[in-house]
């Protein structure tokens, strides 16, 4: 039996802007102030001005690299904002590489022997922790299936990944039944945890003017990251070009986020002629403002694990349509009575759905009514007891 604090070691493959960067957050706000535990953050690759979110880890939780210098992650943080040439890319994951991981190895079997428990959070550290004999939790982002594709070779490889941990969370039911499913091993390891968000720690940050003048305008609002292998901006902006020519509408469409498909999207708004009337606002480390002031909050994705997006807009008491892909929106939307679910890749659809929803009032106060009973599902007041159960049990303390 433990005596004292929990000491818990978070793992994270690299820092950056995403929606697990913005989970992982949440969780050690949350959990610094747990007198129960005690938390260190380390973090694989140091990714210097890439790492938008650092000012707000808690004072008290402890942030460690396990690769720091500037010679080993230099095209780490580079590849991120740009295309490497190939010579470059060899030369990284056949040279670099290998020493990254010696390092990562060495410090990090270091870092366990003052550790209880360790949490990998992006599902990255198996090859480094399979034979580390204390109790490990994993965290999956992503729905299953469209991962692996039913492919045989690919299910057994992750079933042999996540097997080495005592438990495998994953964020969403709808990810749940596939992990019973194609790893039926595993059926005592998987459990369900929702990301969750501070409602108040939302709400304060919305109320802060971005001083741009651009947000006293009508729009709708897109916010994603620009990387169209899993998200689907695309049919984002075929369904505002029908908004405008077939439904009249006169809001603008705004998209906040990076990613490498950022230069196609907005050739494509140029093409199909609307790109007068789309602004990309880029990253906005704070985008809760936008989303207060937006009549509307639209998302699209070919496949999800828990968008945290959707979860911060029923935090924020908007109004939703989302693509119904797998997995994640129809749980956070509640089948759809807390937001319109659309088939994916339907722009025509999408465009029908948002415009009943900004004209008919009715409608939209019944949605509205479904976001806000809702909400409370995705609250730390509620994940946080499954969570501290979790480990309670995995450290002892919990016969």
């Amino acid at each position: 039996m433990l005596q004292g604090k929990v000491k818990i070691l978070f793992l994270l493959s690299r820092f950056l802007d995403g929606d697990i960067d913005t989970v992982l957050v949440g969780y050690l706000q949350r959990l610094a102030q747990n007198p129960r535990y005690q938390i260190t953050l380390a973090i694989a690759i140091q990714m210097g001005n890439l790492e938008v979110f650092k000012s707000r880890i808690p004072e008290n939780v402890e942030l460690v690299y396990l690769v720091e210098s500037e010679w080993l992650t230099k095209w780490r943080r580079k590849k991120i904002e740009k295309k490497l040439p190939v010579s470059i890319k060899l030369y990284d994951e056949f040279f670099l590489n290998p020493i990254r991981r010696y390092l990562i190895d060495s410090r990090l079997k270091q870092l366990v022997e003052n550790h209880d428990l360790l949490v990998d959070f992006d599902a990255h550290f198996h090859s480094f922790v399979k034979n580390i004999k204390k109790p490990k939790i994993v965290f999956f982002h992503f729905c299953f299936s469209s991962i692996l594709k039913n492919d045989s070779r690919k299910i057994a490889k992750m079933k042999k990944r996540l097997i080495c941990y005592d438990k495998v969370v994953v964020i969403s039911k709808a990810m749940l039944e596939e992990g019973y499913n194609l790893f039926p091993e595993l059926t005592n390891k998987l459990i369900v945890i929702y990301n969750a968000q501070e409602r108040k720690i939302l709400s304060e940050l919305a109320q802060k003017n971005p001083n741009d003048e651009r947000i006293k305008k009508e729009y709708i609002l897109t916010v994603e990251r620009l990387e169209e292998s899993q998200k689907d901006v695309t049919t984002i902006l075929r369904a505002f070009k029908l908004l405008r020519e077939k439904y009249g509408r006169k809001e603008k469409l705004y998209i906040i986020g990076k990613g490498n498909s950022e230069m196609d999207l907005k050739q494509l708004a140029d093409e199909i002629g609307i790109a007068d009337e789309v602004e990309f606002l880029g990253f906005q480390s704070n985008p809760y403002p936008w989303i207060k002031e937006s009549c509307l909050l639209v998302h699209s994705a070919k496949f999800e694990g828990l968008p945290t997006i959707l979860i911060e807009g029923l935090m924020l008491n908007k109004l939703i349509v989302a693509s119904d892909c797998p997995t994640g929106p129809r749980e956070i939307l509640n089948e759809g009575k807390a937001g319109v679910l659309v088939p994916v890749g339907d722009a025509e659809a999408m465009a029908r759905a948002i415009n009943k929803v900004l004209t008919e009032k009715d409608y939209s106060c019944q949605l509205k009514d479904g976001v806000h009973s809702y909400s409370d599902n995705f609250t730390f007041e509620r994940t946080e007891q499954q969570f501290d159960f979790m480990v309670r049990q995995l450290v002892g303390l919990i016969v």
